[in-house]
C-alpha cells in the first residue's frame, strides 16, 4: 500500500531549549522500524459481504468494550477503525470496517444489534458492494487539533514537486521553499497564540514530534541553542525527498518551513541549509537553521 501524508495547516516544528546530546540521534537500525498508523479510506476484499459502521456512542468508561463484546459474540470480526472519546457532554465516535463471520448476514441485522447495546446512541451503516466498500460517511477528515485536514499519497505528492522543478528549473526549488515558509508561518503563529513561547520551548522534542505524527518524516534534534538561534534536525524517510534523484539536495518545502515556523515563533531572522538529502543518496536529511546577522541579506 502507498505511503500517504496529511496536509494541514498543523505543525512542524521548531522551538527552543539548551542544546541537544547526541544521545537524542535515532541509529540507522531503530529508523528502518515500522509502526505504521493505517487510515482506511476505503477497502477491497474481493467475494466478500462486509460493512462500515459510523457510530456515536455515551460516554464512560467501558463503553467501546462493551459495543466490541456484542459484535465479537454474534461473530462479528472487527477489520479496520478510529475511535475518539467526545468531550463532555457529547457522544464518542467509532468508525469502523466490520466482517460477519456468516455471509448472510444483513445490514438491517447488524444494525438491530448494535443499537441493542445501551452505549450505542447513533448508528450509520454502509455494506460493500462486489467486494468496494469506500468510506462516504465520515466527513470532513480532521486532526486532533480540530483542524481540516486531507489525505495525499506521497508518490503523488513527489510528482507534483518533481513537476514543478521540470517546469520552472531553479524557480521551481523558490516557489516550493516559498510555500514550506507560508505554511511554516502559519502553523508558528497558531502555537505560539495557543501555548506560548515558554511552553513550546520546554516541549521541544514533542513539537519536533509532529513531523512524525503527521506522517511528514521522522525528525531528531541533533543541537539547538537559542541565542544566537541555531537548531540542527535530522529527519528520516523525508516524505518530501524519498523516491528522488538528484546531485543537490531537495527538501525545500521542508527546510522553508522550519525557517517560517522559527521566524514566528521566536521573531528573529533565519536562514537554513540542508546539508545531507535522500535524493543525494545520503541516509537522512538534515537540516541546519542560523539566525541572520543583523544587515545579512536573505
Amino acid at each position: 500500500m502507498s505511503r500517504s501524508l496529511i496536509i494541514s495547516v498543523a505543525t512542524l516544528e521548531t522551538t527552543s531549549i539548551p542544546a541537544y546530546s547526541g544521545k537524542q540521534v535515532r541509529s540507522a537500525t531503530e529508523s528502518q522500524i515500522e509502526h505504521p498508523k493505517i487510515i482506511t479510506a476505503f477497502m477491497y476484499i474481493p467475494k466478500k459481504s462486509y460493512f462500515l459502521l459510523n457510530l456515536e456512542i455515551r460516554n464512560r468508561l467501558g463503553d467501546l468494550a462493551a459495543v466490541s463484546n456484542v459484535l465479537a459474540q454474534s461473530g462479528i470480526e472487527i477489520l479496520s477503525g478510529s475511535f475518539t472519546r467526545g468531550a463532555v457532554g457529547n457522544p464518542g465516535r467509532w468508525q469502523v470496517f466490520v466482517q460477519p463471520l456468516n455471509a448472510n448476514f444483513t445490514s438491517e441485522e447488524l444494525k438491530r444489534l448494535v443499537v441493542s447495546c445501551p452505549d450505542v446512541v447513533g448508528c450509520q451503516i454502509k455494506e460493500s458492494r462486489e467486494g468496494l466498500l469506500v468510506d462516504s460517511v465520515t466527513f470532513p477528515i480532521k486532526i486532533s487539533s480540530g483542524q481540516r485536514a486531507m489525505i495525499i499519497r506521497n508518490d503523488v505528492w513527489e510528482g507534483m514537486l518533481q513537476k514543478t522543478r521540470e517546469k520552472f528549473g531553479s524557480g521551481g526549488d523558490v516557489i516550493i521553499y516559498e510555500q514550506g515558509n507560508m505554511a511554516g508561518r502559519m502553523s508558528g503563529r497558531e502555537l505560539l497564540a495557543a501555548l506560548g513561547r515558554d511552553f513550546l520551548t520546554k516541549q521541544l522534542d514533542q513539537v519536533i514530534a509532529m513531523y512524525q505524527a503527521l506522517g511528514w518524516g521522522r525528525a531528531k534534534i541533533l543541537n539547538f541553542v537559542q541565542s544566537p538561534m541555531t537548531l540542527s534536525i535530522r529527519m528520516w524517510e523525508s516524505a518530501e525527498c524519498m523516491g528522488q534523484k538528484s546531485e543537490k539536495a531537495t527538501g525545500h518545502f521542508i527546510r522553508g518551513h522550519i525557517v517560517g515556523h522559527v521566524e514566528e515563533i521566536f521573531g528573529v531572522e533565519c536562514k537554513c541549509v540542508e546539508t545531507s538529502c535522500l535524493a543525494k543518496g545520503d541516509p537522512y536529511c538534515e537540516f541546519v537553521l542560523e539566525e541572520k546577522k543583523r544587515g545579512l541579506s536573505k
